[in-house]
């Protein structure tokens, strides 16, 4: 597998004219849609449609996230909608018998220049949104197009225009992003077939380089990293020129589609074992009839799935809530141990160590070319079969080469911290595993031994980085022959 990003032979005419396809559309893309996961599509029609009277896994998808010209925000989740958060003053009838309400914001905040709707958080019009008609930013009255059924009243917490920052983000993301990685961030866009490595698929919620613990996903500062600056290697480009706002925008629908990807398996995960295709099929094989199998999925979805969906949504909130927080966080324990060849030395000896064993992957001298890379491994989707092909595989079941560690190219960053994490948490999704249970003094060790591998003269063999004396070469003694 190659080390740098490369386009397949004879694929550039392609990949120019994927990109003049969809050059021009991208922001809108009023075509567009959120494509289900293989998982959902393995389910027989009924689990993935629903019945008559309960939903199937779609129609729970759908309600919780929209689709990309009606998004959804799904309050559960931790993501900033965009908007901003109200509460109500006072409510007062115009003389032509529209509700007018007039809305504060709190100290040191401001009310929007334009408003198009107002979304009640809270009283009897709660989960209610409806269209303003007239705004009024000055004095904060908003005029409502419709009065709602239930009374609004003083106190009642609402956001003007929910949502509109997600609504950027699609339309940052679409432009920006979704060649690559897909309209529904399943790393399918037009222009990926023709890339190595492959974009990101952010349906498993799992990105590779992160700050925080090996249990955790990667945090919003992480993510703001990646998007800042690119990731060196691969096709991932810096866009440092993007403004902060367009930033967190991008971010926030990125972590959007990321939850969404992840509530869907964890719904397929519910079903599948007894209703997928497959099982359904060797369930009639086995004596099971077909209408007792259906009404018993009928009573699932209207039970136990109801139930879950709730819970599940619970708990996926809780893993990204937990990513933002200090627990989450990668801190030493110890400062970074000084750069010194005894370091390098310690480094080394961790490095070839039997309990670390790093060199099993990355190799003896660091270039990328160790026994793992020649061994053919299992794969554990298909119950332990083994690949086609030797080497590692991602769980995107791309073949992963190890870093080679010669060339000074780290694609979670270059800073001493950013290898300490790497060590640390592992890299989630490939096969580099954590080493959390090392003391934090070793890993600096290790981290100094491989930020000298590229100077060394022999790379791999000392573990020491040759000094300004050594590394400029003594000229060859001229010896002046003797006149006869």
């Amino acid at each position: 597998m190659s080390l740098t990003p490369s386009l397949k032979p004879l694929a550039l005419a392609g990949l120019l004219s994927a990109v003049a396809a969809i050059g021009g559309c991208s922001d809108s893309a009023f075509e567009s849609s959120f494509a289900y996961s293989e998982g959902t599509l393995s389910l027989v029609r009924e689990a993935r449609e629903g019945t008559k009277a309960n939903p199937g896994v779609k129609k729970l998808l759908d309600d919780r996230f929209g689709d990309p010209q009606q998004l959804k925000a799904w309050e559960k989740m931790p993501i900033d909608f965009g908007g901003a958060l109200t509460s109500v003053a006072e409510v007062k009838q115009s003389e032509s018998g529209s509700q007018v309400v007039k809305l504060t914001v709190e100290e040191g905040q401001s009310l929007p220049a334009k408003a198009g709707t107002v979304h009640f958080m809270t009283g009897a019009c709660e989960g209610e949104t409806v269209q303003v008609a007239q705004w009024n930013a000055k004095t904060g009255e908003a005029t409502l197009a419709a009065i709602s059924g239930n009374e609004i009243a003083a106190g009642d917490s609402c956001v003007i225009d929910r949502g509109a920052g997600l609504s950027t983000g699609r339309m940052l993301y679409m432009r920006h992003c979704s060649h690559c990685h897909g309209t529904s961030g399943d790393g399918n866009g037009p222009t990926a077939r023709y890339m190595t490595p492959k974009p990101r698929d952010y349906r498993n919620g799992v990105f590779k380089f992160k700050s925080t613990n090996d249990m955790s996903k990667a945090s919003r500062d992480d993510l703001s990293r990646i998007v800042k600056y690119g990731i060196p290697g691969t096709y991932m480009p810096s866009f440092l020129l993007m403004k902060d706002d367009e930033h967190h925008a991008i971010i926030e629908y990125v972590r959007f589609l990321s939850m969404r990807g992840e509530y869907e398996r964890k719904l397929v995960a519910e079903l599948s074992s007894d209703y997928s295709q497959t099982a359904y099929e060797s369930r009639v094989e086995s004596g099971e009839k077909k209408a007792e199998i259906l009404q018993e999925l009928d009573e699932f979805l209207a039970e136990d799935l109801k139930e879950s969906a709730g819970s599940l949504g619970d708990d996926l909130a809780e893993t990204w809530t937990t990513a933002d927080t200090e627990e989450a966080a990668i801190v030493p324990s110890v400062p970074r141990e000084a750069n010194t060849p005894e370091s390098r030395r310690r480094g080394r000896e961790l490095y070839l160590s039997k309990t670390l064993n790093c060199a099993d992957c990355h190799g003896i001298d660091g270039a990328g070319n160790g026994p793992q890379t020649i061994a053919f491994e299992k794969n554990p989707a298909k119950g332990d079969e083994l690949y086609n092909e030797p080497g590692l595989h991602d769980i995107w079941d791309n073949l992963n080469q190890p870093r080679n560690l010669q060339l000074g190219m780290y694609r979670g960053g270059r800073r001493p911290i950013d290898l300490f994490s790497r060590i640390h948490a592992g890299i989630q999704g490939s096969r580099m595993p954590s080493f959390k249970n090392t003391p934090h003094e070793d890993i600096w060790h290790i981290v100094n031994y491989v930020l000298s591998i590229p100077f060394e003269t022999e790379p791999g063999a000392t573990g020491v980085a040759p000094s300004a004396a050594e590394a400029v070469a003594v000229p060859a003694a001229v010896t002046v022959p003797v006149a006869e």
